[in-house]
């Protein structure tokens, strides 16, 4: 018991801290794997921000005039006008590229451009006012195949318009708020903002524009005449400054509607654009490197907690990232999912520590059992060192006390005499034969047998052996019988005569200790043949042995009783011997309960029928 504890301790001792160096290794690893792709989620989610970004600041970079019908532009002489490219209708993929000097970039899903004037009038480009000249003009020089979805269009942006309540309520005095008045920003300068500052926050600005754009785009808009256009060219004079402030975005029915004000002096407008909000968000969506284009990886949009964009299937995909997007678009979540089964959770660590515990179990285990066994051997070595001496004392106590009755001549009756010597030869014949089984037991142990195998009948054997140790038998109180069948007392085998006359002494010796009480005092040796299997057992009726210790008897020094509390002779080795001569001639034993008694069978090599 004490050795198990010692054990028990040492196991813990190296178990709880490597335990705990484990499990906190694994922490660490699932911590820096989820470090790792909450920093890859959050590159995506820079990568998605820096491309919505850079289209949003482009469009606010966008001149005022390119929102209407008509653009101005430098020419010989003076100046000239244009049809402007908000004029043309998008494809029916929603693809619409503009290529200017300060822009050159293409947005998917776009719905058109519009205008609100100060009278809360909605002007579209690709769909001019009729009732204006320029809108007269363009509806006679061109013919539209696509006047339809033209119309259609314009319907849709101002329902949109009148269901977001975007209306041209400004004051420019009051309400235009200038940050700073600088000339148009290129997109470099804004760029370089956005990536220093992690923010797409840029000032309203103030663009520089010319006189004649300037009366261009305020008389289409406003619907002036000639008169009226004189009039205001001496109202601008030489203010040529246009006020602009950032875009805001609405959302409504699948469509995003950005819009901004603008002032040219008290002339006020917002400006605006409408886009397919799945489509543009997609288009956007598709611009993520080709890292996360594969099936690791799944993104969503979502708005007002509803899904409006998926990238990927999410299928068994994990969300380890979520966060809102920058203004203007803060009010959209982005979303990153992970595959689950391609996470590296790092469960290796813990299996590897479940790993090394279990080995150092089983080696201090397989130490405490070499231990305990060890301890086990060393303790029967003592006692077979007691039962030896006890056994080696009990016959020369014998011989000692007759002889000495003999040389005293204290023995007057010559009837006494003679049974005194052949007590003192039967006395020496124990002690002999007990010094043989010592001395066989040493021979076996060191491989100093020598295996003498004979073709001889095994029945021989057996007469031999009844005609040496059968008076033996007989002097004890015993009857010694023997039980042949017909076929075995012909039968020849290969066999070692020595080994056999050794195990058939040990066996009935066995049989003669444990059976003395019996009821039956009677040892029988048989010898039968079944099938090929022929065998020898020599059977009593004594009590048996238990159960649970028939694994046990073959055991070098093992004794079914207690050594402290035994009743019978006997040093522990007659059968270890036994078992051991058997492993050296090719012969198996078994014992098994007869019912009363013991039977134990010594099985020869198969029969070649």
């Amino acid at each position: 018991m004490k050795e198990r504890l010692v054990f028990v301790s040492i196991f813990l001792v190296i178990a709880i801290p490597l335990t705990i160096l484990f499990v906190h290794s694994f922490k660490q690893s699932s911590a820096l794997t989820t470090k790792q792709q909450h920093e890859s989620a959050y590159s995506a989610y820079q990568n998605f921000s820096a491309a919505l970004s850079q289209d949003f600041i482009g469009e606010n970079n966008r001149s005022y005039t390119r929102y209407g019908l008509l653009n101005t532009i430098p020419a010989i002489g003076g100046s000239s006008r244009q049809i402007s490219e908000s004029f043309f209708f998008p494809d029916s993929a929603g693809l619409y590229c503009s290529f200017d000097i300060q822009n050159n970039r293409c947005r998917k899903g776009l719905v058109g451009h519009f205008q609100i004037t100060q009278s809360n009038e909605l002007l579209t480009p690709f769909y001019p006012d009729t009732n204006s000249r320029m809108g007269k003009t363009i509806w006679e020089n061109y013919t539209f195949e696509d006047e339809g979805p033209r119309r259609e269009t314009k319907q849709l942006i101002q329902q949109l318009v009148d269901t977001l309540g975007i209306r041209n309520d400004v004051k420019p005095k009051e309400s235009i708020q200038i940050l700073d008045s600088t000339s148009v920003i290129e997109n470099a300068t804004i760029l370089d903002q956005l990536w220093d500052n992690n923010s797409i926050s840029i000032p309203s600005r103030t663009e520089i524009t010319s006189e004649d754009e300037a009366l261009t785009y305020i008389a289409e808009t406003a619907k002036m005449d000639s008169a009226s256009l004189s009039r205001l060219r001496l109202l601008i004079g030489s203010n040529k400054e246009v006020k602009t402030n950032l875009f805001k975005v609405k959302y409504f029915n699948g469509h995003m509607v950005f819009y901004r004000e603008i002032a040219i002096g008290d002339f006020a407008m917002i400006q605006g654009f409408v886009v397919n909000q799945t489509t543009y968000l997609n288009y956007m969506l598709s611009k993520l490197p080709q890292e996360f284009h594969g099936s690791t990886h799944a993104f969503e949009l979502v708005l007002d907690n509803s899904i409006i964009n998926t990238l990927g299937n999410k299928t068994n995909h994990d969300l380890i990232f979520e966060q809102e997007l920058e203004s203007p678009f803060q009010n959209i979540s982005f979303r990153v999912y992970i595959d689950h089964d391609l996470q590296p959770i790092p469960y290796s660590i813990l299996l590897t520590g479940f790993i090394l515990l279990l080995v150092i179990a089983i080696c201090l285990v397989t130490i405490y059992k070499f231990t305990r066994n060890n301890i086990a051997l060393a303790t029967k070595r003592q006692d077979f060192v007691s039962a030896i001496t006890h056994e080696l004392k009990t016959p020369l106590a014998a011989i000692k006390m007759y002889a000495e009755l003999l040389q005293n001549s204290w023995v007057a009756n010559e009837e006494k005499k003679q049974r005194y010597y052949n007590q003192i030869a039967s006395e020496a014949d124990r002690l002999s034969r007990l010094i043989q089984n010592v001395l066989n037991l040493s021979k076996l142990d060191g491989n100093r047998w020598n295996v003498q195998l004979r073709m001889e009948r095994p029945k021989a054997v057996i007469d031999d052996f009844i005609a040496t140790y059968g008076k033996n038998v007989e002097k004890q109180g015993f009857e010694l019988t023997v039980s042949t069948d017909m076929e075995a007392d012909k039968i020849h085998q290969l066999i070692d005569r020595d080994a056999i006359m050794q195990i058939l002494m040990n066996l009935v010796d066995n049989s003669l200790k444990f059976s003395k009480n019996a009821d039956y005092k009677m040892v029988n040796i048989e010898l039968a043949i079944k099938g090929t299997d022929m065998y020898m057992a020599v059977r009593d009726y004594g009590p048996g042995i238990p159960q649970s210790e028939m694994k046990k008897v073959f055991q070098e020094f093992y004794r079914v009783e207690n050594e402290m509390t035994r009743q019978t002779s006997g040093t522990g080795i007659g059968l270890s011997m036994v078992k051991k001569l058997c492993n050296l001639c090719n012969m198996k034993i078994e014992v098994e309960n007869a019912n009363p008694g013991l039977r134990t069978k010594i099985h020869f090599k198969p029969l070649d029928l």
